[in-house]
This record gives C-alpha cells, structure tokens and sequence, in this order.
C-alpha cells in the first residue's frame, strides 16, 4: 500500500528526531522531558544523494559523533508524486550494503545503496534509523535519531526542470498553489510569495517543496483573503540554490 506521510519525513533529507514513546520532541519538552533523553548522535554525507544517469550505485558515509557504539538500519523506498502529493512505497528493487551497521565510536562506516539487477532510475527516500540498545535507565525518555535522504537519478547534462504553476481556492476557501514540473530535472521549492498589482509582495509560505520531473506538488497556504478569487498573481519562487522565479498565476475557483 503507497505511503503518503511517514512521521518525520522531509523531503529535503533533514534530520528528525522521533520518540519512542511516539510523541514529538517538542511536546516531550513541554511535559518537562526531553532533559531526561537518551539519544544518539550520527551524520550523514551527503544529505542530498544525486546519482548520475546510468549509475548503478549511489555512496554515503555515516558518521559516529559518540563515544559508544550505534546501530543502524536503513529503509528504502521508491518516491513518486500523484495529484500533488509525495507517495513513498516500499522497495525491494532497491538493496543497501550493509543494511545493518554498527559504528564503533568516533567511527564510520561507508554505505552502497543500488538496484538489484541494472540502473538506477526515478527517484527514492532513504532512511537511516538508530537502532536503539535495551534500556538500562526505564525511567528516560529514549530517543531514536532518524535522517531521511532524498535519492535523485540525475538527467543528461544540460537538462532543467520546468515548473508551471496553477492556483485555486479549494472548497474551505484555502488557496491552493500547484506545481508541475514538464523538464527533466527535479526542483526544491523552499518559500513562494505573490504580488499582486497595487500591492506589495504577500509572503504564502516556507514550507519546503521538491517537485520530481513529470510530477507536480501541492502548497496549501491558508485563506489569504487579500488574494482575491480570480485574481492575477506573479509567483515569486524561491529555490534551495537561491534562485527567484517569476510566474504568474490567475486564482480560478474550484
């Protein structure tokens, strides 16, 4: 069955903490918590895997940042887009060696993540979760350390993504922006504003965005009722690289 929200995904490849209790850190630390947690600490490089094309592997290091042993395991899942939204599936075309590490302290261990039989292709999640050792002090909070890495399959050189983007207000009267990427390569999306005529620019939202090639993601950025229905917008679209794209959008109703 197609995953469409796992608890601390991002589709960036940051990092999220998840509690073994499933609740967020955050409300641990409200509860007055998260100072009794027993965590681990490992990086990831890089965080961003982009393979080229024809690849038949793509190579990460993880990192211990402890003094003691932690424990790994890696989880692999085929990444798409369908109306708008991320659809992540588990894989078993995807393998990672190992799939299971332990990494002394200060150590590190180097990891293949392929296909089982050709190239890769497409575009994939990969997960690394702490496995966590048995609990020694049952009265702490433990604390599991999960870094989710987006897995691109890189296009010719040369190849761009082309975004083209719709808006519409959606029947809770949400304005709702839509990207399609036409181009070949994938695009992050990490904050969009508007500008209307006679107006100053309207900050929509921060909310980070990949789009992959041939798929398209959805924004819902709230009411805004400066924005009329029907209205012409300039979309101002900011990339991770920095980059500013204009492109105008009339808000239909739906």
């Amino acid at each position: 069955m197609p995953i469409r929200h796992l608890s601390g995904l991002t589709g960036g490849g940051g990092r999220a903490r998840t509690a073994a209790l499933g609740m967020p850190l955050a409300a641990l630390a409200a509860l007055g918590l998260a100072a009794a947690a027993d965590a681990s600490t490992f990086q990831v490089n890089p965080v961003v895997l982009e393979a080229p094309a024809g690849a038949h592997t793509a190579i990460l290091t993880i990192r211990n940042s402890e003094l003691q042993p932690v424990s790994v395991q890696l989880r692999l899942f085929r990444w798409t887009q369908r109306d708008g939204a991320d659809v992540y599936e588990p894989t078993d075309t995807l393998i990672a060696s190992p799939p299971v590490a332990t990494i002394a302290g200060a150590g590190s261990q180097l990891v293949r993540v392929g296909p089982r039989a050709g190239q890769l292709s497409g575009a994939y999640l990969v997960i690394i979760e702490e496995i966590l050792p048995p609990a020694v002090n049952t009265g702490a909070v433990r604390i599991a350390l999960r870094l989710n890495l987006p897995l691109y399959v890189m296009p010719r050189l040369g190849a761009k993504a082309m975004l083209r983007w719709s808006g519409w207000r959606d029947a809770t009267g949400h304005v709702v922006l839509q990207a399609q990427n036409d181009g070949a390569r994938y695009q992050t999306v990490v904050g969009i504003s508007a500008a209307t005529p006679g107006q100053k620019g309207v900050r929509l939202t921060t909310h980070f965005g990949a789009v992959l090639p041939g798929g398209s993601k959805r924004w819902d950025v709230g009411p805004h009722p400066e924005l009329a229905g029907g209205s012409a917008l300039e979309l101002l679209v900011e990339g991770s690289d920095g980059v500013v794209t204009r492109s105008p959008v009339t808000l239909a109703p739906r």
